[in-house]
């Protein structure tokens, strides 16, 4: 059985029992152009690029300066930068995700996060606690290596 659909205005009604009516409320906010607090595309393209880039960095001059290990390897490619520091850490996998504008991050310490670009701190911070996304590094990777590290905050 097919079901009938009529528009008519902001309310749809449907012949299926379970769904009667749906209503559409009309956004003024054009969701295409991001706000003052918002990152545009291009913005975000060159921050988390940026971002990763600088991580990446960090992570292959604690190669070199520090003996970590044989299973220590540093892959950044397409948008992911994994950090493989063996048993018993693990991997560090940060990447992009454009769609949402974030940077994941997926720790073998502190677990996954999902960090957003606050415009106003200038930093790439998880709102659920508002730690920013350097922090967490600086310490975890000091904490790993046994000496201080710095990860830049963009």
């Amino acid at each position: 059985m097919f079901g009938l659909i009529a528009i008519s205005s902001r309310l749809v009604r449907c012949a299926f029992p379970a769904v009667r009516t749906v209503r559409f409320s009309c956004d003024a906010h054009d969701k295409s152009q991001p706000t003052e607090n918002e990152l545009s595309d291009a913005q975000y393209e060159r921050l988390s690029t940026e971002t990763l880039d600088k991580f990446a960095e960090v992570f292959d001059m604690l190669g070199e300066q520090y003996d970590l290990g044989d299973a220590y390897d540093v892959l950044h490619d397409y948008g992911v930068l994994k950090v493989e520091f063996g048993s018993p850490v693990g991997t560090y996998i940060i990447n992009r995700q454009a769609p949402n504008k974030q940077l994941w991050l997926s720790s073998p310490l502190s677990g996954p996060k999902r960090y957003d670009f606050l415009i106003n701190k200038g930093k790439w911070i998880y709102k659920h606690d508002g730690t920013a996304l350097h922090n967490l590094l600086n310490k975890e990777i000091s904490d790993i290596v046994g000496h201080p590290v710095e990860f830049p905050e963009k």
